[in-house]
């Protein structure tokens, strides 16, 4: 399956993926925020060793990127709410601390 984003800040204005039909789905379902969760359609071994491996890629470089988000929310402002980033990304309050530290923010405001 073939998808094409318009992304304005890149040269040439947009870029074209081929994707399997089953990541195209979760993908698109993850992004319209879908309840539903598909099954894959592939029944090949390789084929679904294949999804697998984009999936687990697209999951890593997205929680990169959400960290980065994270860290760059709590370094609007030394009263950033943290409480309200915390809820944005979904996590517990220690799991938001490890993620600023690990982002060179302060793990607590505290001194």
């Amino acid at each position: 399956m073939r998808i094409t984003f318009d992304l304005p800040d890149v040269s040439g204005g947009s870029r074209t993926v081929d994707l399997p039909g089953d990541v195209a789905v979760a993908l698109y379902d993850s992004l319209t925020n879908s309840p539903e969760v598909i099954d894959p359609t592939a029944e090949d071994f390789d084929e679904l060793i294949a999804s697998t491996s984009l999936l687990s890629r697209l999951i890593t470089h997205l929680t990169l990127s959400r960290e980065r988000h994270i860290a760059a929310a709590d370094a609007t402002s030394p009263n950033a709410n943290r409480r309200a980033i915390g809820i944005a990304a979904a996590m517990q309050p220690s799991q938001l601390g490890v993620v600023l530290e690990r982002n060179g923010r302060p793990r607590s405001r505290r001194t």
